[in-house]
């Protein structure tokens, strides 16, 4: 046994000694201690990652009670399938990895994100009968253990699991919503809009303006 060993074993030994245990359950006491202290770690972590959840679909934080009357970020219209498959081609969605689409509406980007590009799916929708629908056609395709539907208010949501976040929103709600992105989302998180701009954000290089597909980054 090295000296660092006999270091760390020490205090253990000396509490079973007042508790007039042996040296093996010395050495439990040791491991118990340790894994305490582990535990603690993982419970005060502000944010499972992706790494954390392996192929797991994360449960989204709710970071403030659901409003009776929370503001629209937009009406409901439906991107077309093309416009969805360009949308998270530019993002560069990887197998694996989390988008959660604000405003999913009838599920249809995070379903294709699971299905033609092997990632995992959120979709945040106010309309109750959107969410049924859309949780319908989850189901239906099997897709449970890739895509979930969550019934709420994206400014009520903690973000921050998102590898990529997906916007077709009026530039009203976009002004609305960017604080919020700027505040929740992790460094490097992609952020794709349909249609209109970011306020005060710059575009990626990898845009498509033709296609009116943005591209962000958070810095």
């Amino acid at each position: 046994m090295t000296a660092t060993h006999q270091a760390k074993i020490l205090p253990a030994v000396l509490l079973a000694a007042l508790l007039g245990v042996g040296p093996a359950a010395a050495q439990s006491l040791a491991e118990v201690a340790r894994e305490a202290r582990q535990k603690k770690e993982a419970s005060t972590r502000a944010v499972w990652t992706n790494e954390d959840l392996g192929e797991r679909l994360p449960e989204l934080k709710l970071l403030r009670a659901p409003r009776e009357h929370p503001p629209s970020l937009a009406p409901y219209v439906s991107s077309p399938l093309e416009q969805v498959r360009l949308m998270l081609s530019v993002a560069k969605v990887k197998p694996g990895e989390l988008v959660i689409d604000i405003g999913s509406g009838d599920g249809r980007i995070v379903i294709l994100a699971a299905e033609e590009f092997g990632a995992r799916g959120i979709g945040i929708e106010i309309d109750a009968e959107l969410v049924a629908h859309s949780r319908s056609v989850v189901a239906a395709r099997g897709l449970e253990n890739w895509v979930s539907i969550l019934h709420a208010n994206a400014l009520d949501v903690d973000l921050s699991p998102a590898d990529v976040v997906t916007l077709y929103l009026t530039p009203q709600g976009l002004a609305l919503l960017r604080p919020y992105l700027e505040r929740t989302l992790r460094k490097g998180t992609r952020v794709v809009s349909n249609v209109f701009q970011i306020p005060g954000w710059e575009p990626a290089a990898e845009s498509l303006p033709k296609e009116e597909i943005w591209l962000y980054r958070v810095p």
